[in-house]
């Protein structure tokens, strides 16, 4: 619940950040169309705002719910059909989220500093490898092996305060994938793998509702392409892996919020509407893993390194941080293999 309060609490930044502003009010991110009812007033800044702070904010989701190792402490492939490896694990974005209350302009958009705060984005899940194929023998080892990826990602309902965040379509998000064993581990050879897999969040709608003012992001979906190579071997109770990939992240949602403020001394209820909020990015990862125990059941840390993609220009700031700057990732788990 701690995780999800804190993943959560990623959006209502965002969240509380946009309507704090409207209350006085790539390349990589696109939008729809941006409108305001009455027009007496200017919904430019507000749904600039809210593009900015989906294009800072929505890649450190990407990158937590990416993770590193598909399977935790895990290179090559199981060795054919019936044999099977779980990992329950959390994995968390070293991030940074707005920190400052800004003025909207009912003119038009204009440039204010967010400011930015360090914090940890957190995302749980339980991820699974089953043997399809063991492959070709190959002296002492077997090329050409193939496992199933699958991967539940849960998020819970949260009511905190004037937030609420409540999945659409249930819970659980369903990820799936592929690997190919290029190398099955033996006593003298590491496993090394190639692997597909598609990562994805549920949905959610996520209300905020402070005062008389509101603001709803709906649709809120995050998902992500992860491609890894892996190479992992294991010595009695110590384990170790290490790889590199590539992640393309894609988040989408829309905006409503209702803010109550004066126009020229006189009470004024806004509507601001931004549809089709979009952020794509692509981004290269590299990572390490740890791990103790038997053969059977073993505790793994993994920390991972997400480089910078192409940077995306924001015509607000965040206190000298940049949107899809390079992030660090860390992930704790326990794998099982049987």
């Amino acid at each position: 619940m701690r995780a999800a309060r804190r993943l959560a609490g990623t959006a209502a930044a965002a969240a509380s950040a946009l309507l704090s502003a409207a209350a006085t009010a790539s390349a990589q991110t696109s939008t729809g169309t941006c409108t305001v009812q009455p027009a007496l007033a200017s919904g430019a800044d507000a749904c600039t705002k809210a593009r900015d702070l989906f294009a800072f904010v929505m890649p450190q989701v990407g990158v937590a719910l990416s993770g590193g190792n598909p399977v935790l402490g895990e290179g090559g492939t199981m060795g054919g059909w019936g044999k099977r490896a779980i990992s329950l694990r959390v994995s968390a974005v070293q991030g940074q989220l707005p920190r400052n209350t800004v003025p909207l302009s009912v003119t038009g958009a204009r440039s204010d500093d967010f400011g930015a705060e360090g914090t940890y984005v957190p995302v749980p899940s339980l991820d699974a490898a089953v043997g399809v194929f063991a492959g070709v023998p190959a002296g002492l080892t077997n090329i050409g092996g193939v496992d199933a990826l699958i991967g539940v990602t849960y998020l819970p309902d949260v009511s905190e305060g004037a937030l609420r965040f409540a999945p659409q379509n249930g819970n659980f998000a369903l990820s799936y994938g592929l690997r190919v064993g290029l190398l099955q581990e033996s006593s003298l050879v590491p496993g090394v793998s190639i692997s597909a897999m598609r990562r994805k969040l549920p949905t959610v709608t996520l209300d905020y509702l402070p005062g008389n003012d509101s603001l709803t992001v709906s649709n809120l979906a995050v998902a992500a392409n992860t491609f890894r190579l892996v190479a992992s071997k294991r010595f009695t109770l110590l384990g170790l892996a290490a790889g590199i990939g590539r992640d393309e992240i894609e988040s989408t949602a829309g905006m409503r919020g209702v803010v109550n403020e004066g126009i020229a001394n006189a009470p004024v209820r806004s509507e601001v509407v931004l549809s089709g909020l979009r952020n794509k990015v692509s981004r290269n990862t590299a990572f390490v893993n740890a791990s103790f125990g038997l053969s059977i059941t073993r505790i793994v840390a993994e920390y991972g390194w997400s480089s910078a993609g192409t940077i995306e220009q924001t015509v607000n700031q965040f206190g000298g941080k940049r949107a899809n700057d390079s992030y660090r990732y860390g992930s704790l788990g326990v794998t099982v293999r049987f």
